[in-house]
């Protein structure tokens, strides 16, 4: 193994991402409760949930090999780490014998941990804006994915969205709108109605620098028959006439969903596993598939190049998308399955990006291009909305 200059408890980790931020790596443990731990939707949900993730180390042990004594340094989200912990590295631990050394922090601050200290990471979990930045900075490792054994369960979009030589899709989320029907004047159901003037100072969309910043984008690109890249004077006109109705442009899907509670806005632009956590703390909030579409991002696992332990990083990819952690994700509500085979009830499915039909009707952006226009783009935003 590489050297590893990560080595703090995971427990502490999550800590510091209940309270807003990517904290130091820390070395996984066993966490403990919290009140802001996500709870299961019903008691049902809940067995079927424990039953998954009792399977998820029993059956593919076997598989995995063993690992003991080594080391294995993953980037990653810093949300849901306590469902993470019990769904996927508590098992994944015990089937192969290794440590799991866990980093948890917002994508943009990750890539610049991993292009600054390479060799302090094994494996990367980010969504797919920041895999493209990585690739293009030749900081993934390519490799034959389709080794893996549960591969070819995936959607065929989720097998291989950066090629062959990068790793599978785990979960699809998909950008819609949420609004409070208590306090919001109109009903919601298209992203034109964003530009009712019966919406000023009431709603908040993603910054553009954000994963879902550029899906938005793309959004308004469509809903006015324009192309990102070739068209962006006319889209950013036409973002300059929804800015009387845009009460902030967020970074932090948490502080959008604490300005929603608390009455500042009453409309949201979110992704959909933002609209699970929100929907908790109100029966009033709404969740809109706008009628022009919905464009999608994924989150992806990677190998860093230079990985010193590379049959463990590709074990432990191929434990992420197995059929147990995907099912065991899923019913705690926290990430959209990408197995053809996982199956959910309606209830269980509700909001989430699941199923043949909603996947294969996914919009997606064209990421080579908002790369190659994402300096330009984040100057024009900034100086549109300078002010949020």
């Amino acid at each position: 193994m590489k050297k590893k200059v990560l080595s703090v408890v995971l427990a502490a980790s999550m800590a510091a991402a209940l309270a807003g931020c990517g904290g130091a790596p820390e070395e996984t443990k066993a966490p403990e409760t919290t009140a802001a731990k996500t709870e299961t939707t019903a008691a049902a949900e809940g067995a079927e949930s424990e039953a998954a993730e009792g399977e998820a180390a029993e059956g593919e042990a076997a598989a995995l090999g063993n690992f003991e004594g080594q080391e294995l340094s993953v980037s990653t989200f810093s949300f849901n780490a306590e469902l993470l912990q019990k769904n996927v590295y508590d098992p994944f631990m015990e089937a192969t014998g290794c440590k799991l050394i866990v980093e948890g922090g917002k994508n943009a601050e990750r890539v610049t941990k991993i292009k600054e200290t390479p060799e302090n990471y094994d494996v990367v979990i980010i969504g797919d804006a920041f895999v493209a930045d990585l690739i293009d900075a030749d900081l993934l490792e390519k490799a034959d994915y389709s080794t893996l054994t549960n591969r070819d369960a995936l959607y065929d979009n989720a097998k291989a969205p950066f090629g062959e030589e990068y790793g599978p899709a785990y979960t699809f989320n998909r950008l819609g709108i949420v609004y409070d029907k208590a306090t919001c004047p109109i009903e919601i159901t298209s992203w034109a109605d964003l530009w009712n003037p019966e919406l000023e100072d009431s709603i908040a969309i993603p910054d553009i620098t954000t994963t879902s910043g550029p899906l938005f984008y793309y959004a308004v690109a469509k809903m006015e028959g324009l192309t990102p890249g070739t068209d962006d004077d006319a889209i950013f006109a036409k973002m300059e006439e929804l800015k009387p109705n845009v009460m902030k442009t967020y970074t932090s899907a948490n502080d959008t969903i604490t300005m929603l509670n608390q009455g500042e806005i009453s409309v949201a632009v979110l992704l959909d596993f933002s609209y699970t956590a929100a929907k908790a703390a109100s029966e009033d909030y709404v969740w809109v598939d706008p009628s022009e579409g919905n464009y999608s991002g994924y989150n992806t696992l990677n190998i860093v190049k230079g990985c010193d332990n590379k049959d463990l990083a590709m074990a432990f990819i191929d434990f992420y998308i197995s059929k147990e952690v995907q099912l065991a994700e899923a019913l705690d509500g926290v990430d959209s399955p990408v197995r053809t085979d996982v199956e959910l009830t309606e209830e269980q499915a509700a909001n989430f990006t699941y199923g043949k039909e909603m996947i294969d009707g996914l919009l997606l952006p064209d990421w080579s291009v908002i790369n190659a226009n994402k300096a330009d783009w984040t100057a024009r935003w900034n100086e549109l909305f300078s002010v949020q």
